[in-house]
């Protein structure tokens, strides 16, 4: 019988090699797929990164690629609060031209009232025309000289009457354009301290509410990122778990060289080597039970972690990728429209809306500021008419002075006219008050024209230069809405493509687990 069990060894020592082979094979594939686990870690950590650091490069100075919202938003508010300074300084100078408006129409009324004067001085001298003319036609042909005198001053003082009617008229139709431009320029100024005031403070607090979205959007993203970062002590816990295969390959290979150090009974030639080898051969059994215990304490250990760091994987990529599908859900165009309008992308439209609805306000404002400058041109030429009328009163009384002299002459002339004394007194007196009259309306419309084209003048000059400021603004604002609109775009393709983990992670992952 064979003391030295050599065909047990052989049996052991092939099932040793198996079992580190199978391991072997295992812990390879492990070895080669957590490294590719590890990569794309790394290249899902470094594209989130690239991302948020595309959302926050204004806060670098806005670097390129970058959105640079919140240095928009504060150009924007800058841009704002210079514009409301000249805006003020343009109501002021609207103030003072309403102001003067108020006082050209308080001269009209003046004015008009001295034309009620000339009116009712003319009609007292057709009476007096009349008298004079019945006391010619009673002197016959002593007094055919002077009923053409008194002819002649009839039809002066109807021609007078119609033309103070006629400047009446056109007076009433100067104040009341006067108090049409007066209105278009009240309406004008509320327009524009609201557009200052109102507009503004929506868009401030618009602006601000975006910029704090966009902060918030950021930081949302980078704690997201810092969560995923998280993912990787599960993943490196593997990596370690790996080295395990070195220890068990060492003491399987222990047991294999106790085993082949086993040798066959034919090779011992003496009793004492055979003793001997028996001996050794009755220690490898415990020894060799102790190293494969050992072994299969570190396999069992190996898989238990393998399964714990795996569960905690999954559980925590599960965790991540609900927490990403939730932030875009609560981020994108499409769910704006339905959200409390707190979305980033909302607040990005309600910025837009506040700046679109300047823009439409300033159009606004400078049609008002237009059609004042046509009002205010189209009544300096009714003033020079009206100036104009008022100086063919002032050739209707020379004729006055001509025929009152004509008269008392004749009268100085005809015994039988004599008594016509008192008439001719009357035409003087008359004569002399309608050109008082005529003079001080005259006078009180050129000063009026003097004062009024000097303030209309002075307003076009205004206009000029605050249409080119509105203008220049609308374009700087327009220009803005334009990058805002920009910024959205690409705030929406780098929240709209944000992702914690690349395809090839996910793949590599599920790889890894199985």
């Amino acid at each position: 019988m064979n003391s030295i069990p050599i065909s047990l060894r052989d049996q052991l020592i092939d099932n040793l090699r198996m079992i580190e082979t199978q391991t072997e094979d295992i812990f390879m594939v492990l070895a080669e797929s957590l490294p590719q686990l590890i990569a794309e870690m790394k290249a899902s950590l470094a594209q989130s990164q690239e991302a948020i650091t595309c959302m926050d490069s204004t806060h670098r100075n806005g670097r390129d690629g970058g959105v640079e919202i919140s240095s928009l938003v504060s150009a924007i508010r800058d841009e704002m609060e210079r514009s409301a300074t000249t805006f003020q300084t343009m109501s002021q100078r609207d103030d003072e031209l309403f102001t003067r408006l108020q006082n050209g129409i308080s001269q009209l009324e003046t004015i008009s009232d001295s034309i009620g004067d000339i009116r009712r001085d003319s009609e007292d001298m057709e009476l007096v025309s009349l008298n004079a003319m019945t006391v010619a036609l009673k002197a016959g042909t002593a007094g055919r000289a002077f009923s053409y005198i008194t002819e002649e001053l009839k039809r002066l003082a109807n021609r007078t009457i119609g033309l103070s009617e006629e400047i009446s008229k056109r007076g009433g139709e100067l104040i009341e354009n006067f108090r049409h431009l007066e209105q278009s320029l009240d309406d004008a100024r509320s327009f524009q301290g609201d557009l200052v005031a109102g507009v503004q403070n929506r868009i401030a607090t618009a602006l601000n509410e975006l910029d704090t979205a966009v902060q918030t959007t950021v930081s949302n993203l980078t704690e997201l990122r810092e969560e995923s970062a998280e993912l990787q002590r599960p993943v490196n816990g593997m990596m370690e778990a790996i080295q395990l295969q070195d220890l068990i390959r060492q003491s399987i290979d222990h047991i294999i060289l106790a085993l082949e150090a086993i040798k066959p009974e034919s090779d011992l030639v003496t009793d004492t080597a055979l003793l001997d080898e028996l001996a050794f051969t009755r220690q490898i059994p415990e020894l060799a039970s102790r190293l494969i215990d050992d072994v299969a304490e570190q396999i069992d250990g190996s898989v238990a972690t393998f399964l714990s760091l795996t569960t905690e994987a999954e559980q925590k990529l599960s965790e991540l990728q609900a927490a990403q599908h939730s932030f875009l859900s609560g981020n994108s165009v499409s769910s704006s429209t339905a959200d409390d309008g707190t979305s980033l992308d909302a607040r990005f439209q309600h910025a837009s809306q506040m700046l679109q609805t300047l823009l439409d306000d300033l159009e606004r404002n400078i049609k008002k500021k237009e059609s004042l400058v046509t009002r205010s041109g189209a009544i300096t030429k009714e003033v020079e008419e009206l100036e104009s009328q008022f100086k063919t009163f002032t050739t209707l009384v020379n004729r006055f002075h001509s025929i009152d002299i004509a008269s008392r002459i004749e009268v100085a002339k005809q015994e039988v006219l004599r008594q016509m004394g008192t008439s001719a007194e009357q035409m003087t007196t008359l004569t002399r008050t309608i050109e008082t009259d005529v003079n001080r309306s005259l006078e009180a419309t050129q000063e009026f024209i003097k004062s009024t084209s000097v303030i209309i003048e002075r307003h076009h000059a205004h206009f000029q230069e605050e249409n080119r400021f509105v203008h220049d603004f609308s374009s700087s604002i327009r220009d803005r809405y334009q990058a805002l609109t920009d910024s959205r775009q690409a705030v929406v393709q780098v929240v709209g493509g944000f992702s914690l983990f690349t395809d090839g992670f996910v793949d590599v992952f599920a790889t890894s687990t199985e």
